[in-house]
Order: structure tokens, then C-alpha cells, then sequence
């Protein structure tokens, strides 16, 4: 529908623009949604809407944004009723993949792509030592997991720390980071664990997902456009780009 459409006057009894009219700024391109007055409810709960809001009002200097800035420009209803819905939304821990927020009293909420993770997490448990004092691969770990992958030590002389202890332990991180949504990229995962060569990477992580541990999914593009580095760090399989790592229920 073209702007001069929106101008009849059937179309201004049924078609609402998210953002008013007026103002010295200009919205940025994607910035306004145009919705049905009758959908306005449904439009402040999507995630369509939190992510054209988030977007227009982080900066890249201030990624995270406070939850009452969000509704910021959209028209006074739809403001009402999405600063209502992400607020019951975050209670609920029902945001999209591709955003998280830090609980508190002002929440914040940033976009997962912003986040700067740390190099390596604690381990989600420690490796077995021998008697003579070698690391040795736990029994959960099996084939393709053992102790001398990775070169993150507890400390010096200390033994090395397993492939699938560092690797749990970045995605809790970065999976309670974004609302336990057990849905973390690639991208975040590779750089938790720096210091793994990609072949490495893939090798050990091709082997979790044999003992069915975890799975990978590819985006879908309608939350969430993947940035270069974000597809760059995909795994291609079957003429898919997997992006996306989820905890199995069934492990």
C-alpha cells in the first residue's frame, strides 16, 4: 500500500501507521509498520514490532536499551499496549532469539549480536584426573570430547579443560543471557571459545550432536536478519546454513 493510498478515507478508518505523524525526525527506513486497527493488540505482543523498536532506538556506543524507552515514538495506544506486553513478556521469559535483557528495576534489553561475550566459561564440571595426575575424559563426554582439545587451564600446570566442559558451560552463559530461550548462534559460541580452531570446533561439536546433546537449526529471516559474522559462522549441511545451537531435551 503506498502512502497516497493510506490518505483515502476508507484506509484512515482501518489502516494505523506504528509511529505518528510529524515530528522534526525522520524515521529510519523499516522504522514504521503499517498495521489494521483491529490487529493493534495482536502487533504489540510480535516480535516484529520489539525488533523494529529496539533497533530504532539503540546506538552503537549504547546498545542496551531501558524497556521504557522502547515505546518511544509509536502512537499512544500501541505505545500503551507493547510497553505492557514486553514488560509481561520479560516476566515470562518469552523474547525473541535474538534478544536478551538484564532483569533489574529499569530492564534493559539488547539485541544478542551486541553482546560481548567472555573468552571461555567456567566449566560445568571438572575433568577426571588419573593417579598420575593426567586429565581424562569423564564417561558423558564418549569419542571426540577428550581433555587435550582445548589449551583453558584452571591454572599453571593444571590439566586442560574438555571440549564439552567449556562448551556446556558457554552455552548456559550465553543461554541464561538471553532469557533461557536454549537457543544460542554459532557466532556467540565461536567466539566464548577463542582459542579452538574452526575444524576442531565443528569436529567436537559434530560428535555432541551424534550423542544427540545438542542440535542445529538454520534461521528462518523473519526475526532476525543474520549479520556476515553470524553467517560466516554457520555450518552448511544438505544446502542449509545451520546457525542456531539448542540444548536436546532428550539427551
Amino acid at each position: 500500500m503506498t502512502s497516497k493510498e493510506l490518505t483515502t478515507k476508507e484506509a484512515k478508518g482501518r489502516v494505523l501507521l506504528s509511529r505518528a505523524a510529524g515530528g522534526k525526525k525522520k524515521p529510519a527506513p523499516g522504522a514504521t509498520l503499517v498495521l489494521l486497527a483491529e490487529d493493534l493488540e495482536a502487533i504489540a505482543q510480535s516480535d516484529r514490532l520489539l525488533e523494529v523498536q529496539l533497533q530504532s532506538a539503540r546506538k552503537p556506543e549504547v546498545p542496551a536499551v531501558d524497556l521504557a524507552q522502547l515505546p518511544k515514538g509509536l502512537l499512544p495506544a500501541l505505545g500503551r499496549a507493547f510497553k505492557a506486553a514486553l514488560a509481561q513478556r520479560i516476566v515470562d521469559r518469552r523474547l525473541p532469539r535474538t534478544i536478551g535483557a538484564l532483569l533489574g528495576k529499569k530492564p534493559l534489553l539488547f539485541f544478542l549480536a551486541d553482546a560481548v561475550l567472555p573468552a571461555a566459561g567456567a566449566p560445568a564440571r571438572p575433568a577426571a584426573i588419573a593417579t598420575d595426575g593426567a586429565a581424562r575424559p569423564t564417561a558423558a563426554d564418549g569419542p571426540g570430547s577428550s581433555a587435550p582439545v582445548t589449551s583453558a587451564q584452571s591454572g599453571p600446570g593444571a590439566p586442560a579443560i574438555s571440549f564439552v566442559d567449556r562448551f556446556d558451560a558457554a552455552f548456559s552463559s550465553l543461554d541464561r543471557a538471553s532469557g533461557r530461550l536454549n537457543y544460542v548462534t554459532l557466532h556467540a559460541l565461536r567466539a566464548a571459545l577463542p582459542d579452538i580452531p574452526r575444524d576442531t570446533f565443528d569436529t567436537e561439536l559434530a560428535a555432541l550432536r551424534r550423542q544427540r546433546r545438542y542440535s542445529l537449526d538454520p534461521s528462518d529471516g523473519r526475526h532476525h536478519q543474520m549479520a556476515e559474522a553470524e553467517r560466516d559462522a554457520g555450518i552448511m549441511e544438505a544446502g542449509n546454513l545451520l546457525v542456531y545451537v539448542a540444548r536436546r531435551d532428550d539427551a
